[in-house]
């Protein structure tokens, strides 16, 4: 195989096991967990800020983390609406391939 064709690979299964992981742990296990014990509003910011967080923790800078929150927040809000996880992971896997294809993930 490639180089080219290696690093395109790593590329689509990262984002596609990055995004589903990542939603699975955030909207998935934490905003269900979190809602049973606090009202929706917030448990939705919590998991937006400590996805925010997270990418904060790994080394992404401030300002980029906090857009990272804002997209939290943004699959949170699919999450409840279409009452599936299967949309912000769909969603998720779409803004990781941008983000690898554009070199800023790899």
């Amino acid at each position: 195989m490639s180089y080219l064709k290696s690093i395109l690979l790593f590329g689509i299964l990262f984002a596609i096991l990055n995004a589903t992981l990542e939603e699975v742990i955030w909207r998935g296990i934490m905003l269900s967990s979190l809602k049973r014990n606090v009202s929706t509003f917030y448990a939705v910011v919590i998991t937006s800020i400590g996805f925010g967080l997270l990418h904060l923790a790994i080394g992404i800078p401030v300002i980029i983390s906090l857009l990272f929150s804002f997209g939290g927040l943004f699959y949170a809000i699919v999450v409840l609406k279409t009452n599936s996880i299967y949309p912000s992971i769909v969603f998720h896997i779409v803004i990781n391939l941008g983000m690898v294809f554009n070199g800023w993930i790899i």
